[in-house]
């Protein structure tokens, strides 16, 4: 079994992503009459997951979020390799 670690800027951008799908589904859904019985019907589900599928995205890209795995590593200190021969060397 193997433990994934979530950062807590990647899972409150997940979050308020489900938040922002729910209330589109739930706003949609008090715009949506039944003709025959006059009540509320379902939600539009498709336009609630595209409204979470794009607020994931821009909050992603406005957090610069990532897997944190460029965090963990460090600069070397050393230059890095080259195939280049140096003249004079």
């Amino acid at each position: 079994m193997v433990n994934l670690h979530i950062n807590g800027e990647n899972a409150l951008v997940v979050a308020l992503s489900c938040i922002v799908a729910y209330v589109v589904y739930r706003r949609t859904q008090s715009h949506q009459q039944s003709a025959l019985t006059g009540q509320p019907g379902r939600g539009d589900l498709v336009a609630a997951l595209t409204a979470g599928a794009a607020t994931l995205l821009l909050l992603a890209f406005l957090f610069g979020l990532g897997d944190g795995s460029a965090k963990d590593e460090r600069p070397s200190s050393q230059l890095p390799a080259s195939g280049e021969v140096t003249p004079g060397s």
